[in-house]
């Protein structure tokens, strides 16, 4: 019975070990993820004023005009780096990466600047 409680408990021990750094790693990832955002804002806004891109309703960027490659690349790497930090926050909050990417959507459309291409819940594009 002794031995069974200390492999269980070296067991347990084990596993805590192994989910530290994993937390630790999902923490750092999400502040890298909101520093990558961050630091591209500019470049974001200024596709999004000129036309070239929208927001849709899934709390993506859409393309809207011709891209040349470094403005494609920045609306892949905008985009990638919403779906990882929506899948961070669908886990933490019990809900699907959708759910999550559709309310930042309508927190989009709330906040946009005049002239930019919004995605309306039903679909239908708008300039605001």
């Amino acid at each position: 019975m002794k031995t069974a409680n200390w492999t269980f408990l070296f067991i347990l021990a084990a596993i805590s070990i192994g989910l530290a750094p994993q937390t630790a790693l999902a923490q750092n990832d999400e502040e890298s993820i909101k520093q990558r955002l961050l630091d591209r804002v500019e470049s974001v806004d200024a596709l999004k004023l000129s036309g070239a891109v929208g927001e849709n309703n899934k709390g993506f960027l859409e393309q809207r005009a011709m891209l040349n490659p470094e403005q494609t690349k920045t609306m892949n790497e905008e985009n990638a780096d919403r779906k990882a930090l929506y899948t961070i926050l669908a886990n933490r909050l019990g809900l699907s990466v959708t759910v999550v990417g559709q309310g930042r959507a309508e927190s989009i459309r709330n906040k946009s600047a005049p002239g930019v291409w919004i995605q309306q819940p039903s679909g239908q594009w708008t300039k605001e």
